[in-house]
């Protein structure tokens, strides 16, 4: 479909199909493109979306842009922030049964549309969509069977969010620090604070033993637990945070 330049301001395309259009230079300033089909849909730097609704009423409402290109289009002036879901993610879900691929087709949307928009700076709006994107994958993951990855990825999610909910972690790490200072507290007759700094230190893997522990008593056993546990947190952390800031 051959829409180059096409003035199309205002106009109603709700669920239009405009899947592999060429949209170059297209006017689509204010025009309604909730549903819409836009999938390997082609843009440029003179389409001009200013104030086009992509979607936002209703989580049900976006627009689907799998392999979409943007061809340097201005996404600054879209209101992405109203856009609960894409309309890639939307078709995913409401298949029954589940089709692996399109909830595939729908992580790379949403990792596209992140990509897009963290060229142009928009990195609040991308961090969103990357989220999305990883929660997505976590679903193919399952209908591939592929089981570690699939548990290693909740496992990041709750810690962190996938490096998007830096909150959770700082709630883990407080979890677990007192949760093995409780501990440390009930078996090494220890003063509150004491058994407090034993947790740090063995969270760290610092080894903090007192001469009177063998490596057989509770206390040793327990220190060296929340020191793999504290271990494996860092290099989840390490990994989350590195792919978020630097794409890696």
């Amino acid at each position: 479909m051959h829409l180059e330049g096409a003035y199309l301001r205002q106009c109603n395309l709700l669920e239009a199909n405009l899947s592999g259009a060429h949209l170059e230079g297209a006017n689509l300033i204010s025009a309604d493109l909730e549903r819409a089909d836009l999938r390997l849909a082609f843009f440029s730097n003179a389409t001009r979306l200013n104030r086009a609704n992509l979607g936002g009423k209703s989580k049900d409402d976006g627009a689907s842009f799998a392999d979409a290109y943007w061809g340097g289009t201005n996404l600054e002036v879209v209101d992405w922030a109203s856009i609960k879901t894409l309309g890639d993610e939307q078709k995913a879900r409401q298949r029954n049964p589940a089709l692996p691929y399109r909830y595939r087709a729908a992580a790379r949307a949403n990792r596209q549309l992140s990509l897009a928009l963290r060229d142009q700076g928009l990195v609040e709006e991308a961090d969103r969509f990357a989220y999305r994107a990883q929660l997505l994958q976590r679903v193919v993951w399952r209908h591939q069977r592929k089981w570690l990855k699939y548990l290693f990825s909740w496992f990041l999610y709750l810690l962190a969010g996938y490096g998007y909910r830096p909150g959770r972690s700082l709630i883990a790490y407080l979890f677990l620090i007192l949760g093995f200072a409780g501990a440390f507290y009930a078996f090494g007759h220890l003063a509150w604070y004491e058994a407090l700094v034993v947790s740090l230190t063995a969270f760290h893997g610092r080894g903090f033993f007192s001469q009177q522990y063998q490596p057989g008593d509770p206390q040793s056993i327990i220190a060296a637990l929340e020191a793999v546990i504290g271990l494996l947190i860092e290099i989840s952390l390490i990994a989350t945070f590195t792919k978020r800031f630097f794409g890696s």
